[in-house]
């Protein structure tokens, strides 16, 4: 499988487009619920910060892209990882999803076997998960944990790298992909580490 770019947080469509622009691999973005039951592009839990974007708009948007939504649970702040799994399912066979509930991947999974899940993590995962990549804060990269990713077949992409000398060394170490603000550095550096030997 290529190495991922993913560019980080298309939240809106000005955005959205200008990830685009850089040629990423995939393009991430968040989704909140509504009361009403409708996916919302939105960072924060209470949708505060959402421009009115729903996620099949967003999916219309960045065309045969791969989308990668991370789903905004965190209940009682928001309805229960069931009701996203439930608004979720038009979408699942064309995205991925990530999140730091591991609820909401388990309903997932339940929903439809085939859609690419990742666990979001900012502390060191302890606990099984049913997802297939690991999405830890780049800082808890090592090569023990990628080596041990991939003993058990699963894939490692850090979030949120903008430093080329972090992306440098994640590259190095082995990560299969990572989410940044700067798809073009992430191309460059890519191009120039995973050069195949002459």
């Amino acid at each position: 499988m290529p190495f991922e770019i993913q560019a980080h947080r298309g939240n809106d469509p000005f955005r959205l487009k200008r990830r685009l622009a850089s040629q990423p691999t995939s393009l991430e973005l968040d989704v909140g619920l509504t009361s009403d039951g409708r996916l919302l592009v939105a960072h924060e839990y209470d949708l505060s910060d959402a421009t009115g974007m729903t996620l099949g708009e967003a999916r219309a948007l960045s065309g045969d892209l791969p989308l990668v939504v991370e789903v905004k649970c965190a209940p009682p702040l928001t309805p229960p990882a069931a009701a996203f799994a439930y608004a979720l399912r038009p979408f699942l066979r064309t995205v991925s999803v990530i999140s730091f509930d591991e609820r909401v991947l388990i309903e997932v999974r339940k929903t439809c076997t085939r859609t690419p899940l990742t666990i979001l993590f900012a502390e060191p995962l302890r606990r099984a998960t049913v997802a297939t990549t690991l999405g830890p804060q780049h800082e808890l990269v090592t090569r023990e944990l990628v080596e041990a990713a991939h003993a058990t077949g699963m894939r490692v992409v850090p979030w949120t790298v903008n430093d080329s000398n972090r992306m440098a060394e994640l590259i190095d170490l082995g990560v299969d992909g990572l989410a940044t603000d700067f798809p073009a550095l992430a191309h460059a550096l890519v191009a120039e580490r995973l050069r195949p030997a002459a």
